[in-house]
């Protein structure tokens, strides 16, 4: 799996992912706006999923003591040169490494206030889940908070139908599999909800991050900056509400460490 991961993620741009329409913004600053609401000031973070370091970057500027890893070598060059571009302003991303959030790394247990998987859950099977659970709350100091992102299988069903249902086979074969295209895995929410439960983990808050997949079209095409605003602040106000969750594609959930 590690393998194809990484080929497809050689292939595809993280960086603008996030920033390509207002449609894909909803995630970003849904994300960032809980991340502050959760987050203590002054933090020691482990972004374990970390990309090309959108959020590590931004949760250092923001005062935290931030390390990054990513299961992609290229991201992980991309976020080193970031950081040697401006060395002063990313100085509170203290630790830039190639990591797999399944495996053991070099910080020892309970080191970290908060720790980030934001992305794993997209291409693991239920059994690698435990295992990559199980590695976050090693680095995670009790009471501490960790936060998961995963996507929707029910919201992104959808995104597959082909016109006129033509498709029907592999949509069903594919929803029985919980994968519609590799490398992607998809869970329901509250399978996310029973894994939480399994290792003793209090839920703080269980959101979607973006919303119904079908916003991403042409109904924020000509938006303009306010109205979007005005619907950022309506998407806050519903986002955890069980229905929005069990139709958005991307969840996120904010778990805390009891034990």
């Amino acid at each position: 799996m590690s393998k194809s991961v990484i080929e497809y993620y050689n292939a595809y741009d993280e960086e603008a992912r996030l920033f390509r329409d207002y449609g894909h913004q909803i995630e970003w600053w849904t994300t960032l706006h809980y991340f502050r609401k959760v987050i203590p000031p002054g933090s020691r973070i482990f972004d374990g999923c970390a990309g090309t370091g959108r959020y590590a970057f931004r949760l250092a500027a923001e005062g935290h003591s931030v390390a990054a890893s990513d299961l992609v070598p290229f991201y992980v060059e991309k976020m080193l040169e970031k950081q040697e571009k401006n060395p002063e302003k990313n100085s509170a991303l203290k630790d830039i490494f190639v990591g797999d959030i399944c495996e053991p790394n070099h910080y020892g247990d309970g080191y970290f206030d908060v720790v980030l998987c934001m992305g794993a859950f997209y291409h693991l099977r239920e059994s690698m889940r435990d295992r990559a659970l199980e590695q976050c709350l090693r680095l995670l100091k009790r009471d501490g908070i960790l936060a998961v992102s995963y996507i929707n299988l029910i919201g992104a069903l959808p995104l597959y139908l082909a016109p006129g249902l033509k498709n029907m086979e592999e949509i069903a074969e594919g929803y029985e599999r919980r994968c519609f295209e590799e490398p992607f895995v998809y869970m329901l929410p509250e399978e996310m909800e029973e894994l939480a439960a399994r290792h003793g983990l209090k839920i703080l808050h269980h959101l979607t991050s973006d919303g119904n997949p079908y916003l991403r079209g042409e109904i924020f095409a000509e938006a303009k900056e306010k109205d979007f605003e005005k619907y950022m602040e309506l998407h806050l106000k519903i986002c955890e509400n069980r229905n929005a969750v069990g139709s958005g594609l991307h969840g996120l959930i904010f778990l805390v460490k009891t034990w």
